[in-house]
């Protein structure tokens, strides 16, 4: 509960300032499974007299079986802070962790009062250390925490992910961001679609939230497809009350580590779950979502088969292809594709039909290549890309979605050979605007140099030197260069006899 001077700033002012939307960081599909570990490092909740005092250590245990592999494993900590005031650097068992992705959520305009949250990926730690006590320490946020009191938490969780050879077909996909509910913002929805549930046992859900207090439960839900989802430690109107699932503790003061069996939520052959979570009063941080179904999945990937020219323009058209050789559930219609060059989208188009366990689709799209662009560039095409970076469906490999593909748009296009130079519209000027020259140099047959033109040049030389008077008729030789290279060659140049 946060204090009354900083709930006065929460009514004038959006708590999400500088929210991260909480999105699919990483997953994993096989025989994976998951577990966490993380403590908080407030003494009391929020509202007792000695609330404000917190520690800059704390423990928790991580129990993995000798047969169990640890694959990955994810830091997040979390607490009061602005840019100037968050802890960036800790120590996980005696090891130096520095954020690798930060995020900030301002309560006012100037930016005065804030959280954070960090990340950092430690799995070569989580591999070492295996199972046992781990400590956090060197998270000191007590120079500034009185500044928060009342509404301050501080603390740290370990998402830890492993191979069991004894599970099959197993999804465990990880959300990450920061994202807030409050009265003003009361809830958080995420749809996950584009898989097919092939058994509800070991169907599991997993928080990772802050903020969370025990005596305020106004409007307080987690729903799953509708259902309100509850378990021993979190009552179905208290979901975020500072407690953890996988160490049984109901004093995780300000966080919540919680998890949920889902077997009873889904079913056999769902497609789609969708994740609702509201609240009516408290404040709740959102860090960290782990979600483990047995299920099969597509694999959409993406081939560029060839691309077609048109000389002088900087107009493509593509004929692409879309597969799902190698997944064991049908790729959905309308997954969504992207095209970039150099990060920037530059054209979007999606599948027009599902595509069926081992099958692909043929497609086309035409391009209107950016004039910033040189002649020469690489275009990436991306499947389930909605031209943010972000997909929409659930794949077996999420790696494999991309294809690279050199384009040159002056493919099959030779400059032109003659110069007409008698304004009837058809080769009047020597045109080299698709090779955007750095320089152009024209020589007549005896090595003298007639006109010159620099960076900038398109269509500007029109039989005529650089003074201005016509230039006779007769072959006349050119270089020009570009990013790319240098270029010779001889254009025939007629003139009308007057």
């Amino acid at each position: 509960m946060l204090k009354k001077t900083l709930l006065t700033v929460l009514t004038f002012v959006s708590l999400i300032t500088s929210a991260q939307k909480v999105s699919l960081y990483k997953q994993f599909y096989g025989s994976f499974d998951y577990t966490m570990m993380g403590n908080t490092m407030n003494v009391n909740p929020n509202g007792d007299p000695y609330s404000c005092e917190i520690l800059t250590s704390s423990s928790a245990t991580l129990n993995i079986r000798e047969d169990q592999e640890v694959v990955a494993a994810y830091l997040y900590w979390s607490g009061n802070g602005t840019e100037k005031e968050a802890d960036l650097n800790v120590l996980l068992n005696g090891t130096q962790v520095q954020s690798q992705r930060t995020n900030y959520m301002y309560l006012d305009v100037d930016k005065q009062f804030a959280y954070f949250s960090a990340f950092s990926d430690v799995t070569q730690i989580i591999q070492k250390d295996r199972s046992g006590e781990y400590i956090l320490s060197e998270l000191d946020l007590t120079k500034h925490i009185k500044r928060y009191c009342g509404g301050n938490y501080v603390g740290w969780a370990v998402v830890v992910v492993y191979k069991d050879h004894a599970i099959k077909d197993n999804l465990v996909g990880i959300y990450d961001g920061f994202e807030s509910l409050d009265e003003n913002n009361p809830a958080i929805n995420i749809l996950l679609d584009g898989f097919r549930i092939t058994n509800t046992a070991n169907s599991k859900i997993a928080f990772l939230a802050w903020e969370g207090d025990a005596n305020l439960s106004l409007g307080e839900e987690l729903k799953i497809n509708d259902l309100v989802v509850s378990n021993a430690l979190n009552p179905p109107n208290n979901a975020f009350n500072g407690t953890n699932t996988f160490s049984g503790s109901t004093e995780m003061w300000n966080m919540d580590l919680d998890q949920y069996d889902l077997s009873n939520f889904v079913n056999v052959d769902d497609t789609s779950l969708d994740f609702k979570i509201t609240t009516a009063a408290d404040v709740v941080f959102i860090n960290t979502i782990v979600l483990s179904v047995y299920s099969v999945f597509p694999d959409a990937t993406l081939l560029i088969n060839n691309f077609k020219n048109y000389c002088n323009t900087r107009i493509i058209d593509l004929d692409f292809t879309v597969a799902n050789h190698a997944g064991n559930h049908p790729l959905k219609k309308h997954t969504p594709i992207a095209f970039y060059i150099e990060n920037e989208l530059v054209a979007v188009s999606e599948t027009s039909e599902e595509i069926g366990i081992g099958q692909e689709a043929n497609y086309n799209i035409r391009i209107n290549v950016p004039q910033k662009y040189p002649y020469r560039f690489e275009l990436v095409g991306v499947v389930d890309d909605d031209g943010t970076g972000e997909g929409s469906v659930y794949e077996i490999d999420e790696e494999n979605n991309s294809f690279n593909l050199p384009i040159d748009l002056t493919l099959n296009c030779p400059i032109q050979k003659g110069l007409s130079g008698n304004s009837d519209g058809m080769n009047d000027s020597f045109d080299l605007s698709i090779y955007g020259p750095n320089e152009l140099k024209i020589y007549n047959r005896y090595g003298q140099q007639v006109f010159a033109y620099g960076k900038g040049y398109t269509n500007q030389w029109r039989g005529f030197d650089n003074q201005g008077r016509e230039l006779p008729t007769g072959t006349y030789f050119y270089m020009f260069s570009t990013n790319f290279e240098v270029i010779t060659g001889y254009i025939y140049m007629i003139r009308e006899i007057k």
